[in-house]
């Protein structure tokens, strides 16, 4: 019976791997300092705005390991959709209005993560991930006429999520695997 569990178990080394760091980065996310007045709205969208940063940061950096950084970047994906999946449950949602509901929300985050890492790796790096969260960002303030909102909040966290991604380029996969890896401080 053992020898079957083992071979018929999800929760293989990858998966408990994704589960820890998918539950370090959600609780980063909900942090008190990522929400409120000219910073993310503190909503559903908001929140998985926010969870998806991490989240970029943490998938730019294990596709530098190759095959084994592929599977755990899957399995995290993985992990992310189920909790979004219990959550709409939750709700009291059927099967149908659940899978009408993730699409846009996997949708959402496919494009933010394309957008995040397109800018970390981009040659301007600095600007480039500032203009993202310009542009996702709800504007509270006025233009400065070049399509970036004024609010300091969007260079903080362009700088957060900026620091965040040069940490994890310091750690191995293991050391990403295990959450041995801390946050920078986000600039109030």
């Amino acid at each position: 019976m053992g020898f079957l569990n083992t071979l018929f178990r999800r929760d293989n080394a990858v998966t408990i791997d994704a589960r820890r760091i998918y539950g370090k980065l959600m609780a980063q996310s909900r942090g008190p300092d990522f929400y409120g007045e000219s910073r993310f709205t503190d909503n559903y969208d908001g929140r998985i705005d926010v969870l998806t940063l991490h989240i970029a940061a943490v998938l730019s950096n294990l596709n530098r390991f190759g095959q084994n950084g592929e599977r755990l970047g899957q399995a995290l994906f993985d992990e992310m959709k189920d909790d979004f999946e219990i959550a709409l449950r939750e709700e009291a949602l059927s099967d149908a209005s659940v899978k009408k509901r993730i699409q846009p929300m996997i949708s959402l985050f496919y494009d933010r993560v394309k957008r995040y890492a397109e800018a970390l790796n981009s040659d301007t790096r600095a600007s480039a991930v500032e203009q993202v969260f310009a542009s996702t960002l709800v504007k509270a303030e006025p233009d400065n006429g070049a399509g970036c909102a004024t609010s300091p909040f969007v260079a903080n966290i362009a700088s957060y999520l900026d620091r965040f991604d040069q940490s994890l380029v310091t750690k191995s996969l293991g050391e990403i695997a295990l959450t041995e890896f801390d946050f920078p401080r986000l600039n109030a």
